[in-house]
């Protein structure tokens, strides 16, 4: 089979997810040329098309704002669009009871979501193709154990594409190109669990009487919290690394969906959609040159991309390493979003939106400040990465910046 040969860009993110998005964006507004490629057809991952439509916390719970950048500005997108429950602590505008949290974090819309992150990406400059398999990426040997990706291999409505990139960021979400390119990865394990959004009589109701519309989008779990409480007893873990595993967890979150509505009055609920994508929370993470491992609460690494908190606990404070970005040996390829080298509580710490929105973004100013300087990511001087990602808005103090 003929393959189809498409102009080199500077960047190839893989993975249209807040990840890549978040990648794609600040590459693209750093300089340089950008393709993203989605094997969906909307962009958000997880956040949309797997209906998890919770933007968790910016903040540390304690009045101090610990995330900024792309970060703030994507949960900014999301309540300008569409439903929300920010609190006005942190400028929501009040159609809808007070988030008693007063944490700043939101529900949100993902439908309309999804369709503002259209516009958000395209109107950057970067170059979307969707409905687009990113198989393999192409490999060269450098010298001794070091491996150069010249681009990466998709299989789309065409055929066969071949896409060169002098950086390439897998934001895939299950480390597909970094895992396919040779770089160590670790799998996880899932508890079973399956969302939804529906409606029923009774939220309808509650919508009318109080004008505020996430009383009537129900965000509706079956199954497992994220600490594996609801997991059905003697189903085993899953994992998202074959065809098999992926079916096996969503025809089972399928069935456990099915018989929690069993014997509901039909006229009186609905379900909106299901979710077009497996809804695992960890999947595969690369083992970088470091590891963020979630036990470095108060510790400033010497390469952070930005302060972040654990959305799990009110106080909490730590740094991302540069570092658990990517591995020695593969100086063009950068991870992003839950793909990063994070382990035990680290990784989730990591998985979720804000965080996949500040390692996305340092990923993708990182690839473009290296294209600028040869394409090597791991040879990046610290210090212009820093003082780009200060530029755009991310914060570093570990302490917060009070609200």
């Amino acid at each position: 089979m003929e393959t189809i040969v498409k102009p080199t860009h500077d960047v190839v993110v893989v993975g249209g997810g807040i990840a890549g998005v978040s990648a794609a964006v600040a590459a693209a507004r750093a300089g340089s040329s950008v393709l993203l490629i989605e094997k969906g057809i909307n962009l958000g991952g997880l956040a949309t098309m797997g209906l998890i439509s919770w933007y968790e916390p910016l903040c540390d719970g304690r009045g101090n704002q610990m995330i900024g950048g792309i970060a703030e500005e994507l949960i900014r997108l999301a309540v300008s669009v569409g439903l929300d429950d920010l609190s006005p602590t942190w400028g929501g505008e009040g159609h809808h009871e007070e988030n008693t949290r007063r944490r700043y974090c939101t529900h949100f819309s993902p439908t309309f979501f999804a369709l503002a992150l259209d516009r958000w990406i395209l109107g950057a400059g970067v170059e979307l193709v969707l409905d687009s398999h990113a198989t393999y990426p192409v490999m060269e040997e450098i010298d001794n154990s070091r491996k150069k990706c010249t681009g990466v291999l998709v299989e789309e409505a065409a055929g066969r594409v071949f896409y060169p990139a002098r950086v390439v960021i897998d934001a895939t979400g299950d480390a597909t190109i970094a895992h396919r390119a040779g770089i160590p990865c670790v799998t996880g394990d899932n508890f079973l669990s399956y969302w939804v959004h529906d409606f029923t009589y009774g939220t309808a109701q509650k919508y009318a009487e109080s004008g505020d519309l996430a009383k009537f989008r129900r965000w509706n779990c079956t199954g497992s919290a994220a600490n594996g409480n609801g997991h059905p007893e003697g189903k085993p873990l899953y994992r998202g690394d074959s065809a098999e595993a992926i079916t096996r967890f969503i025809l089972d979150g399928k069935e456990m969906l099915y018989q929690k509505y069993e014997g509901s009055v039909r006229y009186e609920r609905d379900i909106m959609t299901l979710p077009t994508m497996p809804q695992f929370r960890t999947v595969r993470h690369i083992v970088g040159k470091s590891t963020f491992e979630g036990t470095e609460d108060g510790v400033v690494c010497v390469d952070s991309i930005g302060a972040t908190g654990d959305f799990r606990c009110a106080g909490t404070h730590y740094t991302i390493p540069y570092s658990t970005l990517y591995h020695p040996d593969f100086p063009n390829l950068l991870a992003a979003g839950r793909i990063i080298s994070a382990t035990g509580e680290g990784w989730e710490i990591t998985r979720v939106i804000p965080d996949c929105a500040l390692t996305g973004e340092a990923a993708g100013v990182a690839a473009a400040l290296a294209v600028q300087r040869g394409g090597d990511v791991t040879a990046l001087p610290y210090d212009r990465l820093r003082a780009k990602l200060e530029q755009n808005g991310v914060l570093f103090e570990i302490g917060g910046k009070k609200k």
